[in-house]
């Protein structure tokens, strides 16, 4: 009865169902606990799936006489307590999965009395303390271990590479220290390792990435992520050594220094590539352009310098290239327009020069453009309007100029917009239809012109900054302008009126009625375009009553003509 919409708690008269092999209620709305009535009398029950429901309290001890258990699934409920010693009286589970609760204590010490155990999954818990050393030995038979985010401390037995069937070590998300056992290169079955965010590292012999060595004989990895640590040393060769088959590396929030080896080009079936937030140095390999599949580079916030290869255009699956903070330099590779998938583009905090490419506004499938604080000079380019789905845009601080195109008006997802700390000029350009704005900013430039009044109706916009600029006349008083600390106008010596907190110079007479006047004007535009419209269609009406017999007569001959205009279309195409 998985996967359905039911409701209250799991009836107490299921243990008179004494020859029950299977109970599966997996992902309903069932609440309450679990009745301890269910381990009175189902001795032939098997499997137990409640897994995905609202199920609370603790672990009825009863469940211990299902000794014919063999897969007992209650993960993602909200049970909490510890898990009770009679649970080592099912000697015959395989599967115990009890993620995503409230359950607390020590590692449960009765799984240590299931030896038949293949799949163990305790994550996303309560759990604290250190795991005993014979881990490996008690749990040998293991397939998949998952304890990552609960509080478990210490070191990382290294008996677990005495599970030579493990596939997945899933440890992430604790408190664990020391060493990576170099052991682990003995797992010649593990598929996934992952480890991050524990406190693994500051070996001071420099010995933290000894493991990547090891694991060179683990020819079925497929993920290694180990990032967020304390893994410190220069970045072995070795890892380019690492199976074909690894498709995700995630090295990133350590202090691993040296440079990315122009070996890692041979890992040809990596997808996600990410080693930010370390201490790398030298530049980027254009060897990783051989990795045409590869769907993430994170290289951002390391020391990185040289220029960004134009290899990089050859990753045509690209998504996510992210290498700000660096010292990168340069110009901004025009291939990289040929990375048509490109979602996220973020290399500012840089020292790139030169123009901003033309061949960057063809990646209409960007969400996320980022070139700020770098120095970039030169125009805008006028393709932008391409970018339909961008919603962040920063070029700020850079030294370019000119005005901003009009097109910018046509990217209708933009949230933010950040053009600030340049050279800019004109006034600002029609952005009226970008309702979606919630960060705006135009300061340190040379715009000029009065502030539209149109940014007053934009519901969403929370910071608004026009400082340092020539704008002129008065200031709006209604949306954003309303409140003061969310928009800013200094620096504009000719702006008047606005919020009294602005302390501006009241507005002349002929700028409130200049105002006043170009409001009025649009509604009168609008009140004569309908009135022109209302007479039109009228007098369509009157030609078409006077001329019936006449058009009746030359519908034939315009069937006829509109029939040859698409065939002879149909023939061009």
């Amino acid at each position: 009865m998985s996967y359905n919409n039911l409701k209250g708690g799991i009836p107490t008269s299921l243990s008179n169902c004494s020859r029950l092999v299977t109970l599966d209620l997996t992902s309903n709305n069932l609440v309450n606990g679990l009745p301890s009535e269910l381990g009175g009398s189902l001795s032939s029950l098997e499997i137990l799936f409640l897994s995905k429901n609202n199920l609370s309290g603790r672990f009825p001890t009863s469940l211990g006489n299902l000794t014919s258990l063999k897969k007992l699934s209650i993960g993602f409920n909200n049970m909490d307590g510890e898990v009770p010693k009679t649970i080592g009286r099912l000697s015959q589970l395989i599967n115990l999965q009890i993620s995503m609760n409230n359950l607390s204590g020590f590692f449960p010490p009765a799984i240590y009395n299931l030896s038949s155990l293949r799949y163990l999954s305790i994550g996303a818990n309560h759990f604290s303390g250190s795991l005993r050393p014979d881990f490996g030995y008690m749990l040998a038979t293991l397939r998949e271990l998952v304890l990552g985010m609960n509080s478990f401390s210490g070191d990382l037995p290294k008996t677990i590479s005495n599970i030579s069937t493990l596939e997945v070590l899933e440890v992430s998300e604790n408190h664990f220290t020391g060493s990576i056992p170099v052991s682990f290169g003995t797992l010649q079955n593990i598929q996934y390792l992952g480890l991050h965010k524990n406190f693994f590292g500051g070996n001071s012999l420099g010995e933290d990435l000894e493991f990547l060595k090891s694991l060179v004989n683990c020819t079925k990895l497929q993920m290694l992520d180990v990032g967020y640590n304390r893994l410190g040393g220069e970045f072995p060769i070795h890892v380019a050594n690492l199976s074909n088959d690894l498709t995700k590396i995630f090295l990133g929030g350590n202090l691993i220094s040296g440079g990315i080896p122009h070996e890692i080009g041979n890992l040809i079936n990596l997808q996600a590539f990410a080693m930010e937030s370390n201490l790398l140095t030298q530049g980027i390999p254009a060897s990783l352009g051989k990795i045409s599949g590869l769907i993430l580079l994170a290289l951002h916030s390391n020391r990185m310098s040289g220029e960004v290869p134009s290899d990089l255009g050859n990753i045509t699956r690209l998504e996510m290239l992210q290498l700000f903070q660096n010292h990168f330099e340069g110009g901004i590779p025009p291939s990289l327009g040929n990375c048509s998938f490109l979602l996220s583009l973020w290399i500012g905090y840089n020292r790139l020069n030169g123009t901003i490419p033309q061949e960057i506004m063809q990646l209409e499938s960007l969400v996320e453009l980022s070139m700020d604080r770098n120095q970039l000079s030169g125009r805008f380019p006028k393709d932008v309007g391409r970018l339909k789905h961008v919603g962040h845009l920063s070029v700020a601080d850079n030294r370019l100029h000119g005005n901003i195109p009009e097109t910018i008006g046509d990217c209708l997802n933009m949230e933010e917009l950040y053009l600030g700390g340049n050279a800019f000029d004109g006034a600002i350009p029609d952005v009226r239809n970008l309702r979606g704005l919630t960060h705006f900013n135009l300061s340190t430039n040379n715009f000029s012109g009065n502030i539209p009044e149109y940014l007053a109706n934009f519901s969403s916009l929370k910071n608004l900054d026009l400082s340092g600029n020539n704008f002129q006349g008065a200031v709006p008083t209604k949306g954003v302008f309303q409140h003061p600390g969310n928009f800013s106008v200094s620096g504009n010596r000719n702006l008047c009126g606005g919020m009294p907190e602005l302390k501006l110079k009241p507005c002349p007479r002929n700028v409130v009625v200049a105002r006043t006047r170009r409001r009025h004007s649009s509604n009168k535009k609008k009140i004569f375009i309908s009135v022109g419209v209302g007479v039109g269609v009228v007098a369509s009406l009157l030609l078409l009553a006077l001329n019936r017999m006449t058009m009746a007569q030359a519908l034939p001959e315009l069937i006829s003509l509109r029939e040859r205009f698409f065939r002879t279309n149909m023939r061009k195409m």
